[in-house]
Protein backbone atom coordinates (compact mmCIF):
# COMPACT_ATOMS: atom_id res chain seq x y z
CA UNK A 1 0.00 0.00 0.00
CA UNK A 2 3.06 2.37 1.15
CA UNK A 3 5.05 1.43 -2.29
CA UNK A 4 1.90 2.07 -4.61
CA UNK A 5 1.63 5.61 -2.75
CA UNK A 6 5.19 6.46 -2.75
CA UNK A 7 4.93 5.73 -6.67
CA UNK A 8 2.38 7.72 -7.31
CA UNK A 9 3.37 11.25 -5.40
CA UNK A 10 6.81 10.63 -6.73
CA UNK A 11 5.92 10.78 -10.62
CA UNK A 12 3.00 13.35 -9.85
CA UNK A 13 6.37 15.44 -7.84
CA UNK A 14 8.35 14.61 -11.07
CA UNK A 15 5.94 16.07 -13.55
CA UNK A 16 5.52 19.47 -11.24
CA UNK A 17 9.23 19.74 -10.32
CA UNK A 18 9.78 19.66 -14.05
CA UNK A 19 7.48 21.67 -15.50
CA UNK A 20 8.94 24.55 -13.03
CA UNK A 21 11.01 25.43 -15.57
CA UNK A 22 8.45 25.09 -18.10
CA UNK A 23 6.39 27.88 -17.04
CA UNK A 24 8.97 30.08 -15.64
CA UNK A 25 6.21 32.57 -14.07
CA UNK A 26 5.33 29.98 -11.52
CA UNK A 27 8.47 28.65 -10.79
CA UNK A 28 8.89 28.95 -6.65
CA UNK A 29 5.28 27.68 -6.24
CA UNK A 30 6.02 24.59 -8.84
CA UNK A 31 9.50 24.25 -7.32
CA UNK A 32 8.14 24.23 -3.38
CA UNK A 33 5.56 22.02 -4.34
CA UNK A 34 7.16 19.32 -6.16
CA UNK A 35 9.69 19.08 -3.90
CA UNK A 36 6.78 18.63 -1.16
CA UNK A 37 5.29 15.87 -3.01
CA UNK A 38 8.77 14.09 -3.45
CA UNK A 39 9.32 14.38 0.00
CA UNK A 40 6.05 12.60 0.95
CA UNK A 41 6.88 9.91 -1.24
CA UNK A 42 10.12 9.54 0.72
CA UNK A 43 8.73 9.20 3.76
CA UNK A 44 5.85 6.56 2.21
CA UNK A 45 8.74 4.93 0.62
CA UNK A 46 10.18 4.61 4.24
CA UNK A 47 7.69 3.55 5.50
CA UNK A 48 7.00 0.67 2.98
CA UNK A 49 10.77 -0.35 3.77
CA UNK A 50 9.63 -0.60 7.82
CA UNK A 51 6.26 -2.29 7.01
CA UNK A 52 8.67 -4.81 5.03
CA UNK A 53 6.73 -4.69 2.19
CA UNK A 54 7.17 -7.08 -0.93
CA UNK A 55 9.07 -5.75 -3.81
CA UNK A 56 11.84 -3.48 -5.08
CA UNK A 57 9.97 -0.69 -6.55
CA UNK A 58 9.93 0.61 -2.97
CA UNK A 59 12.64 1.93 -3.62
CA UNK A 60 12.06 3.81 -6.87
CA UNK A 61 11.18 7.15 -4.53
CA UNK A 62 14.31 7.35 -2.98
CA UNK A 63 16.43 7.22 -5.93
CA UNK A 64 13.82 9.83 -7.96
CA UNK A 65 14.15 12.31 -4.97
CA UNK A 66 18.13 11.78 -4.84
CA UNK A 67 18.25 12.24 -8.83
CA UNK A 68 16.45 14.94 -9.20
CA UNK A 69 18.03 17.06 -6.25
CA UNK A 70 21.42 15.89 -7.99
CA UNK A 71 20.49 16.83 -11.62
CA UNK A 72 19.22 20.45 -9.75
CA UNK A 73 22.33 20.81 -7.97
CA UNK A 74 24.72 19.98 -10.79
CA UNK A 75 23.08 22.07 -13.11
CA UNK A 76 21.92 25.28 -11.37
CA UNK A 77 22.85 25.38 -7.80
CA UNK A 78 21.18 28.58 -7.15
CA UNK A 79 17.81 27.31 -7.50
CA UNK A 80 18.14 25.74 -4.31
CA UNK A 81 19.36 29.22 -2.61
CA UNK A 82 16.44 31.05 -4.16
CA UNK A 83 13.55 27.50 -3.13
CA UNK A 84 15.72 28.12 0.71
CA UNK A 85 15.08 32.06 0.55
CA UNK A 86 11.54 31.64 -0.97
CA UNK A 87 10.40 29.16 1.78
CA UNK A 88 12.35 31.14 4.76
CA UNK A 89 10.57 34.35 4.13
Amino acid sequence: MFSKLSIIFAVIGAVVLSSSYIYSTYFEILMISGFGLLFISLLLSFGAVFKREQGKIKFLPVLTVFLFSFIITWYDPFQIVRLLTWMKN
